[in-house]
């Protein structure tokens, strides 16, 4: 369904509206397009002046005749140029994709000490140094985020040692 804006925007409708209000009311309006709420002229019109809109109340009244209902638009705006937020990645997907870099990393960190010795070439050592702290840093924030991921993963069993419902006792 589509979202509407009402209660709390109803008593502050003269208030100025952020960027993300804006970016709401314009999910909003897509939502619509989608279902078939609105046709495509509707659809550019509105979300012209929900951008042009500067209060609540300006941004209420181009979803005012949409039906109100469970949203299916996410709450925080999408970022620009991408299609939605990627899915979560495994500890294990994470490890493997810093491994991947820092592979190439050290990788050409040989390559570039080689060439710089039989060259006799000093710049190639440098860029050599640079790849090899690229290579620890791939490697170290791989490890990192994983072990956060990992941890952020772990579930916690809830407190009092178990499941109960409101209004039960434990002793039997």
């Amino acid at each position: 369904m589509t979202e509407r804006l009402e209660g709390p925007v109803a008593e502050r409708g003269h208030l100025r509206a952020a960027h993300a209000d804006r970016d709401r009311v314009v999910a909003a309006l897509k939502a619509a397009f989608v279902q078939g709420r609105l046709n495509k002229d509707e659809l550019d019109a509105r979300v012209g002046q929900a951008l042009a809109s500067r209060t609540y109340a300006e941004l209420a009244a181009l979803t005012a005749d949409l039906p109100a209902g469970p949203a299916d638009v996410p709450a925080a705006p999408v970022a620009a140029g991408t299609a939605g937020a990627e899915p979560a990645r495994t500890p294990g997907q994470t490890m493997a994709k810093a491994a991947y870099r820092s592979a190439v990393c050290l990788l050409l960190t040989v390559v570039l000490v080689e060439g710089a010795f039989l060259f006799s070439f000093g710049g190639f050592l440098v860029l050599a140094i640079y790849t090899f702290m690229a290579f620890t840093g791939f490697l170290g924030y791989g490890v990192s985020d994983a072990l956060l991921q990992r941890r952020a993963r772990r579930r916690l069993p809830p407190a009092g040692g178990g499941t109960r419902t409101p209004g039960t006792s434990r002793a039997a």
